[in-house]
């Protein structure tokens, strides 16, 4: 049986950066493409952006600084998705027990 707890990596890099919010998180992973399309290029770029660091302990990378806005980019996005999702939702403790009691 697979395990209930157990995080995809491209949620998991999401949860990773933003922990007060991975109750919203899971919930738009599991509900809304959209969210999971952005966690897939959120762990993409932070994989490049780690990639360059280290390439550039060795020479300059240009790439890095356009990974790094590509990275606060999506970050932005998903705090806006976020703030959508809160609009619309009952409060984040209500995600996680049935009946928000």
């Amino acid at each position: 049986m697979a395990d209930k707890t157990a995080v995809q990596p491209e949620l998991a890099s999401v949860i990773a950066r933003f922990p007060d919010r991975e109750a919203m998180a899971r919930y738009l992973f599991r509900t809304h493409p959209d969210f999971r399309s952005i966690c897939e290029d959120y762990r993409l770029a932070a994989d490049g952006v780690a990639t360059f660091r280290k390439l550039a302990a060795t020479a300059p990378r240009p790439e890095l600084d356009e990974y790094l806005t590509l990275l606060r980019e999506l970050e932005a996005e998903l705090l806006s998705m976020f703030g959508a999702a809160d609009a619309a939702s009952p409060p984040a403790g209500d995600l996680r027990r049935p009946g928000g009691h």
